[in-house]
């Protein structure tokens, strides 16, 4: 008999999928995490509103075209899965798959039920991109056929047998092939045409970088220096998330002196998105609390719950609102919120 899980349903099909993160960043998700996210023994690593949004990724048979199931699953208040809706997804799926003549599970059958159910998930565009742009890199297939012409927009890649192409002629696909399957080199290179991309092109470019992280304090530091001599919000968003996803500690450094610079509440909400891990740091996550403390209760309020559902982040957030020095600007938010929770 099945147990009720994803992944007790694959082993008896004996597949073993490839699972992603699709929320905050797409990226790679752990296998073991996911099993004992579904077996509700540990929070999901990476809520993104009030779901574990994920791919889970397999071939049915070897040489066939990888199949993707997006999902979206509900968490509670502390980030732990509220099985029903995958229940019920399961029974679903267990009524639809065949036996193969080995007797393993056959899950082929079994793609019309994601149409139908409520925890079905379609990402946008761009994060479809990203995703196709991971599974290829990580199958060890080819890129699409838009790859060389990112390559030879973005970095002059001489190797490409195409003209440089025009900005309109990009595809998302091709940017993010590119920045997924960037080398150290390409990074270098990067860093020295930050300045000379138009608008479109680096916001392209720096909504990528946000799920496939800068790695070299070159491109970094060209992105930082961009930020802050621009005006234009839509581009300061995507750059200012291209630099908080970076794990350098240069930018969990630069992140604290932001904060001293009065940030707004759309530069807040980005570090909360992109730049959650720098919080981790205690001087860093007290000195965010003050900072958007001084926002609206509204605002304040939705980017603390964004927050604190974050395993990492929740204990250490808790344990700081509950040292906020009386009538601090803080401590006023935190008491709204506890008188309005008892009446």
């Amino acid at each position: 008999m099945l147990t009720p899980t994803l992944v007790d349903l694959f082993a008896h099909a004996d597949i073993t999928p490839r699972i992603y993160h699709l929320g905050r960043r797409v990226a790679p998700c752990d296998i073991e995490h996911f099993r004992a996210f579904e077996a509700q023994q540990v929070a999901w690593s990476q809520p993104w509103q009030s779901q574990a949004r994920v791919a889970l990724v397999f071939t049915p048979a070897p040489g066939s075209e990888p199949m993707i199931w997006c999902l979206a699953l509900p968490l509670d208040e502390q980030s732990m899965l509220v099985p029903a809706m995958r229940d019920n997804f399961l029974d679903q799926l267990i009524g639809t798959v065949q036996r193969s003549p080995d007797g393993s599970l056959s899950l082929d059958s079994a793609a019309e039920t994601l149409k139908n159910v409520a925890i079905a998930h379609q990402p946008d565009d761009f994060t479809r991109a990203m995703l196709h742009a991971r599974i290829a890199h990580d199958l060890a297939r080819p890129p699409s056929q838009y790859h060389d012409g990112a390559r030879a927009y973005y970095l002059g890649d001489d190797d490409s047998d195409n003209d440089e192409p025009s900005w309109q002629e990009l595809g998302l696909q091709g940017i993010a092939d590119l920045v997924v399957r960037r080398t150290n080199e390409d990074e270098l290179c990067l860093a020295t045409r930050v300045s000379d991309l138009p608008d479109q092109a680096l916001i392209a470019l720096c909504d990528a970088l946000a799920h496939a992280c800068v790695q070299q304090e070159a491109l970094l530091e060209a992105l930082i220096t961009h930020y802050e001599t621009e005006n234009s919000a839509s581009l300061q968003q995507a750059v200012l998330g291209a630099i908080l996803s970076s794990p350098l500690e240069r930018a969990g450094i630069w992140l604290e002196q932001r904060l001293d610079g009065a940030p707004d509440a759309a530069e807040l909400a980005v570090m909360a998105a992109r730049g959650w891990h720098h919080l981790e740091h205690e001087r860093r996550s007290i000195s965010y609390l003050v900072t958007i403390s001084q926002l609206e209760a509204h605002d304040f309020r939705v980017l603390v719950r964004d927050l604190t559902r974050i395993p990492r982040l929740r204990l250490p957030l808790i344990m700081a609102m509950k040292q906020a020095s009386p009538g601090s600007s803080l401590w006023q938010q935190i008491d709204a919120i506890q008188r309005e929770q008892h009446g």
